[in-house]
């Protein structure tokens, strides 16, 4: 597999590491840490997912005017930022923001891979790539669903934030690194 491929699934791979370390054990964290309802915790999913669904678009539309590097290392930035923020946040309305700058953070993200992905394909190809990027992100998805529990178990919520704001930033610093070259397309 082209290089610039791998280097994209790897990219995936830490991104949805971060989603699927939070995801399962977040309401766990608001409602033990947080005089939380379980309806603030759909109220913040909630958020997340409107935000991230109302800036998508326009993100994609940055991608196209500003690049899919730079519009995704914003995105990074802001999500290890907000992933951080939950180790100190001491107010459910401070994860009502929280949230709102995660899922402006996903919606920055999500549209410059998908971007980046696209170059790397052909018109023959593109299908699969596209299948093989999604499923990477959702076998890590899974994997960091058990994961988290056994991270939270052990070494406490803090320790989670931490390897996903980690994970984040090291998406970001990979696709830092290859920003400087041209992706190439791959042959069919």
């Amino acid at each position: 597999m082209h290089k610039h491929a791998v280097l994209l699934l790897i990219v995936s791979l830490l991104s949805s590491l971060c989603v699927g370390l939070v995801g399962p054990i977040y309401p766990i964290y608001v409602l033990k840490r947080f005089s939380a309802t379980i309806i603030d915790t759909g109220i913040l999913y909630a958020i997340f997912c409107v935000v991230a669904a109302a800036f998508k678009a326009p993100a994609g539309r940055l991608v196209d005017v500003h690049g899919k590097t730079r519009v995704f290392l914003i995105g990074v930035v802001i999500g290890v930022v907000c992933t951080i923020g939950y180790v100190v946040a001491t107010s459910v309305f401070q994860l009502y923001l929280i949230e709102f700058l995660s899922g402006l953070s996903y919606a920055l993200q999500r549209p410059a891979l998908l971007a980046l992905m696209a170059d790397l394909s052909t018109r023959k190809n593109r299908g699969f790539f596209m299948g093989l990027f999604d499923s990477t992100y959702d076998i890590a998805e899974a994997v960091a669903a058990v994961l988290s529990v056994f991270i939270v178990s052990q070494y406490g919520f803090e320790a989670l934030f931490f390897m996903c704001s980690g994970c984040q930033a090291a998406s970001g610093l990979l696709v830092l690194k290859s920003g400087g070259r041209k992706f190439r397309r791959l042959k069919a």
